[in-house]
């Protein structure tokens, strides 16, 4: 073979390693970008949140009762309810319509958890032990983190947990992909402490922070009343994002390599 037709075909092979190589970057990135929505999450204000899964399966999350400053939706047609605590401004029945499968994080006298390890159509329901303040209930009693699994994508409300999670707790919670978590402090985790627990589940999806003060705030006996707004937790972190709306997607490779915080609004735009 000649010198020149060597080199030539040399060339030719280069070129097609050369496209194959970018066309399957390509796809990679055509991969990513088209990652299947799982569902979306809609926040109505404090920690009230439904989840709605792309099957159809809808969850209603901590309702949140009149009085506090939030506009309550008219009652929800909703699979099922979690209440991470018996606090009237997360337990108002009222705003699910039906008689959807409610589940309780708390025994009925407040001084024990229930167990929930339930399937709500194709959603994956587990409840976990916490307390609302740092001195294991004493002040303030008894909290539920409830932790969802849908199309492997796990997502985690922490309710209005008051305090680090210990080694059993963060063991049964799990890896997470998003987590709803407070951070105005008062009668939960303050900015700081909000901070510290982000960084103990490294949720590798998202943040979305939850229980701070807005312009709706209006009710004085409120536990909102005293807390701080979100700013304070969002100082210094990257990757913030502010939506116009109260709705999210879940997508599982959303906000990789980073978590991303979205900060929701609690009004529908």
């Amino acid at each position: 073979m000649s010198r020149r037709r060597f080199l030539r075909g040399l060339a030719v092979g280069l070129a097609l390693s050369a496209v194959g190589l970018i066309l399957a970057t390509c796809g990679r990135a055509a991969h990513a970008a088209g990652s299947p929505v799982v569902g979306k999450l809609t926040w109505f204000g404090q920690s009230c949140f439904l989840l709605e899964t792309t099957a159809g399966t809808h969850i209603l999350m901590d309702p949140i009762a009149k009085g506090v400053g939030y506009p309550v939706p008219p009652p929800l047609k909703v699979d099922a309810v979690t209440i991470s605590h018996e606090h009237p401004d997360h337990n108002n029945l009222a705003m699910a319509a039906g008689r959807p499968k409610v589940y309780r994080g708390l025994t009925p006298d407040k001084k024990g958890w229930m167990r929930v390890d339930e399937k709500v159509k194709e959603v994956s329901v587990r409840s976990i032990a916490v307390y609302h303040d740092d001195s294991r209930g004493a002040r303030r009693g008894l909290d539920t983190v409830f932790l969802f699994e849908v199309a492997g994508m796990r997502i985690a409300h922490l309710g209005d947990v008051g305090h680090l999670l210990n080694d059993d707790q963060l063991s049964a919670i799990g890896a997470v992909d998003v987590v709803m978590i407070p951070v105005g402090g008062a009668s939960t985790l303050d900015a700081h402490l909000a901070s510290r627990v982000v960084d103990q589940l490294h949720p590798r999806v998202l943040v979305i922070p939850m229980h701070f003060k807005t312009d709706a705030i209006s009710a004085p006996a409120s536990d909102l009343a005293g807390s701080d707004p979100v700013e304070p937790f969002l100082e210094g972190k990257p990757n913030v994002r502010r939506v116009t709306g109260n709705t999210v997607a879940l997508t599982p490779l959303k906000g990789r390599p980073g978590t991303e915080i979205v900060v929701l609004d609690y009004k529908e735009r």
